[in-house]
């Protein structure tokens, strides 16, 4: 395998003085580069080799970072039409599946891109700057083949977190923010420009006089003091907003004094006084989108760790007529200082946690610093003050290239999508496809946020599913007086806890090389709570045309691959007796059909399927004890319950807190409707 570097020419020329070294471990390898260039490495396309262990056609997955900041899916059979930024390959050669994780490590980023030689690919490695001599042993790749997919790519994204010069940890080593684990809303699609004091109280009260349990709210972008704001009038379109956004500068973290006279601590508190538990800010790595203003308060009070960079024009800004950004400087000294400070401000604020956006912004120092270092003082410098201040609670945003996921030491919560789009099937087709496929990758180190939604779009309900499975925090961004609150009812219990599964949903296997909007099948999204299997299925076509396919428990990756499961339907109340090889088929005749299965294994003739008021009622049912013909078990909160029991076991009764309930029993579905302050439940 020959090995290329980028001459000063831009031609790629072979090199002897830069080798691979291979790891190898029981069905795979590791690939670390190893070397000099005497002339200096190329910033872009330094180092490009051609690994041999795979080629095509195949059956693949790619999950590639197509915008800075943002990652999707990519279908294809040959592997050469790979496109750029490839971040993860996940192939199926008609035998055994493999996995293919480039890594960012301390000092260069690979990526997979398709390969000029044959039916391949190539891993470029990148440094975002020019001059650097030397490769000490970067980890390129990671490569591992298995048998099952989803069990691959958990084993593969381990092996890719430890053998960095840099360990980090995966999903289950961090530690999920308690109050995530409550209902949310954001400011964003609901104000945008127009947030302000008297519009988030009006807010709030709304929620309290709905009796929606809402518990947290994130106080999302233009509420800083940005002083081309005042130049946009009342009725501004969205597309001019925007544009407008993209190209703010800072004078100072601050409320706008014109939308919060009284300040931002006035505006949290006066929101927790209506209910709203935790609050907490938005703001980007860049101080705000185009950096801060040279004559601002804050550009001269934090003139120490900020520095002059190149202009990152991307999105609405592409007509900006500045070549500069005054930005944090990227060494460890100054984005500590930095971050400290702007997480300090907002608890000074009585804020509870941040939300921090545009992490993807590395681009911004190109030929400073190497991107692995820029990254990772970054990122380091943002989980120690979120650390210090909200005690790890934050949602990272924008930041799913590699760069950014390979480098956070601690917070857990990170955005998977694409803005959320309102009114829109094309963007809800695009949000399910990149939030699930992306699961397959950032999902293995971060619990996956699927990103805010309204109640009352026409996709609300598809969206609602969306979020009860995604096993992240949910969070709507309704406008005043738009809450639909019987559309959040069968998200949660009456306090506002919701009844969020153990993983990051993900796609079944035998939809994983296929694209649900062509492939003329459903689309199964699925997740665990305990024992119990969550399977949403979907019409995605993009024709809306009618789709077929089956269920089965073995769509479940992490269920139990013996016995005899109960499933249940929400909608139709169907339900049924599965060993964990059979199916059923389903048909969707249009992208507004949806159906929602719960599989519970059968145990001594009982299957507890818990709150079926509720999405993910499995969930809301512990401590299942079935013997001796009886079955007991505790409710986190009363409500409508179903037992699947076996078929030839009569019920004679049904017990809450001790007391007789009534109950139905249809075939092998018993259904009983118990008090919300039932908490234990016996059937004999």
């Amino acid at each position: 395998m020959e090995i290329f570097v980028t001459s000063k020419d831009e031609q790629l020329i072979a090199v002897d003085s830069v080798k691979a070294i291979y790891k190898s471990f029981e069905n795979g390898h590791a690939c670390y580069i190893d070397g000099v260039c005497k002339d200096g490495f190329n910033g872009e396309n330094s180092i490009v080799f051609t690994p041999d262990f795979l080629k095509g056609p195949v059956d693949y997955v790619a999950i590639i970072n197509h915008s800075p900041f943002w990652c999707m899916p990519f279908f294809g059979r040959d592997l050469n039409n790979l496109p750029n930024l490839t971040q993860q390959l996940l192939a199926y050669d008609g035998e055994k599946w493999h996995c293919v994780i480039p890594v960012c490590d301390n000092v260069f980023k690979s990526v997979i891109s398709g390969s000029k030689n044959g039916n391949s690919f190539d891993i470029i490695m990148s440094l975002n700057t020019s001059g650097i001599t030397e490769c000490s042993m970067q980890l390129a790749y990671v490569y591992e083949a298995g048998a099952e997919p989803h069990a691959l790519v958990r084993s593969c994204a381990e092996k890719a977190a430890k053998m960095r010069k840099m360990p980090i940890k995966v999903r289950d080593e961090r530690t999920y923010p308690e109050m995530f684990e409550y209902l949310g809303w954001c400011s964003w699609d609901s104000m945008h420009i127009h947030i302000c004091h008297d519009g988030l109280l009006e807010k709030a009260k709304e929620f309290s006089d709905k009796k929606v349990p809402v518990k947290f709210a994130i106080l999302d972008d233009m509420w800083a003091n940005v002083p081309s704001f005042t130049k946009l009038s009342k009725d501004v379109s969205f597309d001019d907003m925007v544009h407008c956004m993209h190209r703010g500068k800072l004078d100072c973290f601050e409320g706008a004094p014109e939308r919060f006279p009284n300040g931002m601590k006035a505006a949290i508190d006066d929101m927790k006084a209506l209910g709203i538990e935790n609050v907490g800010v938005w703001f980007p790595t860049t101080g705000y989108w185009k950096g801060f203003l040279p004559e601002g308060k804050d550009a001269k009070a934090l003139a120490d760790v900020l520095g002059t960079t190149s202009n990152f024009v991307w999105m609405h800004a592409v007509d900006s007529d500045d070549e500069t950004m005054i930005i944090v400087k990227p060494d460890a000294v100054s984005t500590e200082k930095f971050f400290d400070e702007m997480c300090r401000r907002v608890k000074e604020w009585n804020g509870d946690f941040v939300k921090i956006d545009n992490q993807g912004f590395h681009k911004c120092f190109k030929d400073m610093v190497a991107i692995g270092e820029s990254s990772k003082n970054v990122q380091n410098a943002i989980d120690k003050a979120v650390n210090k201040y909200f005690g790890g609670s934050m949602i990272n945003c924008m930041g799913m290239a590699s760069e950014c996921m390979f480098n956070r030491p601690d917070t857990a919560v990170s955005r998977c999508s694409d803005d959320f789009c309102p009114e829109s099937r094309d963007w809800f087709a695009k949000n399910i496809l990149q939030c699930s496929y992306n699961s397959l990758l950032q999902g293995q180190f971060y619990f996956n946020d699927w990103d805010m939604w309204w109640t009352d779009d026409e996709q609300a309900f598809k969206n609602s599913i969306c979020r009860a499975i995604s096993g992240g925090p949910i969070y709507v961004s309704d406008k005043i007086g738009r809450t639909r609150a019987e559309i959040l009812k069968p998200l949660s219990l009456s306090d506002g806890r919701i009844l969020r599964p153990d993983l990051c949903a993900s796609p079944s296997p035998d939809c994983l090389t296929s694209n649900p909007t062509v492939s003329g099948k459903i689309f199964k999204i699925q997740n665990v709570a305990d024992k119990a299997g969550i399977m949403a299925v979907f019409n995605v076509d993009r024709e809306n045309h009618s789709v077929s396919g089956t269920i089965s428990p073995k769509d479940i990756p992490a269920l139990e691959k013996s016995g005899t499961y109960a499933y249940y339907e929400y909608f139709t109340k169907s339900c049924g007796v599965l060993s964990y090889n059979e199916s059923i088929d389903v048909t969707l005749e249009n992208n507004d059909k949806v159906a929602l299965y719960t599989f519970v294994p059968l145990n001594n003739d009982f299957a507890v399927m818990g709150r079926t008021d509720l999405f993910i009622g499995v969930k809301a049912a512990a401590d299942i004890k079935t013997a001796d013909g009886k079955c007991n078990f505790t409710l986190k909160e009363g409500g409508h319950i179903a037992v699947v029991v076996a078929s030839n076991k009569k019920v004679s009764y049904v017990k809450a807190n001790g007391k007789s309930v009534d109950f139905v029993q249809n075939g092998i579905l018993l259904e009983a409707d118990t008090d919300v302050s039932a908490t234990e439940i016996e059937i004999g």
